[in-house]
């Protein structure tokens, strides 16, 4: 029986390092990453539309704007849908060949399949881990509303908030850096520190390219 984008997915959420990371080195594949990835992806664009209505509606706005919201997702949210994943795919595939080649100078045994694979499950978490925050925020935010902090201005109230949302996005970003190393190093058999390692490296390489070109392109153009 053919395995399922959304059971590994589900795997890497409930239990990433026991269930998640082993299944999707073992039996993952690009097809089901791709999938996962373009799932979530569609799932932040209605829940950011949802969020713009409701936080529109907590802040009294006019049916006008919520009629505005509505119709902006309607007609941009297939559009962004199809650009941002032909943008993505580009990028990851350009960065999977980098990464690969990278990493097997460091005596892994990969290709850009495998790496390929891992980004885009990666990809997908990233988006899962998104939603998650926003939907901390929203609730954070209807509180600090029914709170009276925005209409007592209370500078007390908004910094605790204001500082209550960085730790957590420090947190969740610290959180998915460890598993995106974990899932990588462990589809290349490297350590979580030599991951990071293969992953700066290859990503100075395209950064050092587009420099050169650049610089090049305005020598050429000064004389």
């Amino acid at each position: 029986m053919e395995r399922k984008w959304y059971l590994d997915f589900w795997a890497l959420i409930r239990e990433p390092f026991k269930r998640g990371i082993p299944e999707i080195v073992e039996f993952g594949t690009i097809q089901r990453g791709f999938a996962a990835t373009v799932a979530m992806v569609a799932i932040t664009l209605v829940f950011s539309a949802i969020t713009e209505l409701l936080l529109a509606y907590v802040f009294g706005a006019h049916i006008v704007k919520l009629g505005s919201v509505i119709g902006r997702f309607a007609g941009q949210g297939v559009m962004s849908l199809t650009l941002g994943l032909i943008g993505t795919f580009f990028v990851l595939a350009i960065y999977s060949v980098i990464f690969s080649q990278v990493a097997n100078k460091f005596g892994a045994h990969t290709n850009y399949e495998s790496v390929l694979k891992i980004c885009w499950y990666q990809s997908a978490y990233t988006q899962f881990l998104s939603i998650m925050i926003g939907l901390l925020e929203i609730m954070l935010v209807i509180i600090a509303k029914g709170l009276g902090f925005y209409e007592a201005s209370s500078t007390l109230g908004l910094t605790i908030f204001n500082y209550f949302f960085q730790i957590v996005n420090l947190g969740t970003f610290i959180w998915f850096l460890w598993v995106s190393l974990s899932l990588m190093g462990r589809q290349i058999e490297k350590g979580r520190l030599a991951t990071f390692g293969i992953g700066i490296l290859a990503s100075l390489i395209p950064v050092a390219f587009i420099g050169i070109l650049v610089g090049l392109v305005m020598l050429a153009t000064s004389r």
